[in-house]
C-alpha cells in the first residue's frame, strides 16, 4: 500500500512552536548572509566568502545545514546552485549567494547578490523585477490562494522584463525540517503552474524569483522565506533585499596590498629577530 503523503501533509503546515524554531534558523541565515556580503571583494576567493558565511551562521547559534551555502562568482554563477570552488573574485564581477541557516534541523533560506562595480541596465532590470515579484506575491499570499496562482504572479513579472534572463525553475517551495542532501520540502509542495492546491495558515515557503542568464552570463537572485498567517504572510527576515554594490574596489585592492606588505615586513622582522 502506498502511504506517501500521510506524514508529508503533517509537515507542510507548521505549528506555532515550529515557526518559533524557524525564526531561530532565520537568525543564523541572516547572520551568515550579512557576513558573506561583507566578505565579497575583488581578490578574495569564493572559499573566503563561504568560510565567512559558515562562521557567522554557527556563531549565531546555527547548526550544520542540509546543504552548505551556495557561493558563485562571475560566469560561474550560471551553474545556478554550486558551492565555492576556490575561484578568485575579479573587479567588476558579481557574487551570487544562497544561504540556508539551520536550527534543530529546521531551515530558512535566502538569496542575495553583490555587485563589485556598476550595475548594467540588465542588472538593474533584474533587480527591479525580483523586488517587484517578491512584493506582489507576498501581498497576494493568504490562505486560499492556489499554488499555481502564486507561481504565475512571480513568473509573469520575471519573464516580462528586459533583463535577458529567465526563471527556469519553480518560483518557490515548502521549507522546514530537513537533512542532507536538501533543505527543501519541494517534493511535497512547490509553487508551480498547474497545481490547484491552496495555501493554508502555517505553511512556510522559500520564494525564489531568481533570474538565470542576465546579460547572458550571470545568475542573480533575491529571495525570501515566509510563513502564511491567518490573513496574509510574514517574512522571517529583516535584511535589505536590494543588490549590494561595492564600487570602491580600487581602494580595497590598495588596502589589501598594504596588508600584504605589512605581513611581509612582519615576517622579515621576525626572521631578523
Amino acid at each position: 500500500m502506498d502511504c506517501f503523503g500521510i506524514v508529508e501533509e503533517g509537515r507542510i503546515q507548521k505549528s506555532p512552536a515550529e515557526i518559533e524554531i524557524m525564526k531561530k534558523a532565520a537568525f543564523a541565515t541572516e547572520a551568515g548572509m550579512k557576513a558573506g556580503i561583507e566578505a565579497c571583494a575583488p581578490g578574495v576567493s569564493e572559499n573566503d566568502i563561504g568560510a565567512a558565511i559558515c562562521e557567522a551562521m554557527f556563531r549565531a547559534g546555527g547548526e550544520p545545514p542540509a546543504v552548505m551555502p551556495y557561493v558563485t562568482s562571475g560566469p560561474r554563477s550560471m551553474i545556478g546552485h554550486a558551492t565555492w570552488e576556490g575561484r578568485t573574485v575579479q573587479p567588476g564581477e558579481h557574487v551570487f549567494m544562497e544561504v540556508g541557516g539551520c536550527y534543530r534541523r529546521y531551515h530558512t533560506a535566502m538569496m542575495r547578490t553583490v555587485v563589485l562595480g556598476e550595475l548594467t541596465p540588465s542588472m538593474e532590470s533584474a533587480q527591479r523585477c525580483m523586488m517587484e515579484a517578491l512584493k506582489e506575491v507576498e501581498n497576494a499570499i493568504r490562505p486560499g490562494l492556489t499554488v499555481s496562482d502564486a507561481d504565475n504572479i512571480v513568473r509573469d513579472i520575471i519573464t516580462s522584463a528586459d533583463h535577458g534572463g529567465d526563471l527556469i525553475t519553480r518560483s518557490g517551495y515548502s521549507i522546514g525540517i530537513a537533512f542532507p542532501p536538501s533543505w527543501d520540502e519541494g517534493y511535497i509542495l512547490s509553487l508551480m503552474q498547474g497545481d490547484s492546491r491552496t495555501l493554508k495558515e502555517g505553511m512556510t515557503f522559500h520564494i525564489i524569483p531568481w533570474v538565470w542568464g542576465v546579460d547572458r552570463d550571470k545568475t542573480m537572485g533575491i529571495s525570501d522565506t515566509i510563513h502564511v498567517t491567518a490573513d496574509g504572510c510574514e517574512s522571517f527576515f529583516t535584511l535589505a533585499r536590494e543588490f549590494t554594490t561595492k564600487t570602491d574596489t580600487k581602494l580595497h585592492a590598495v588596502e589589501s596590498g598594504d596588508r600584504a606588505e605589512e605581513s611581509d615586513d612582519s615576517e622579515q622582522d621576525a626572521a631578523a629577530g
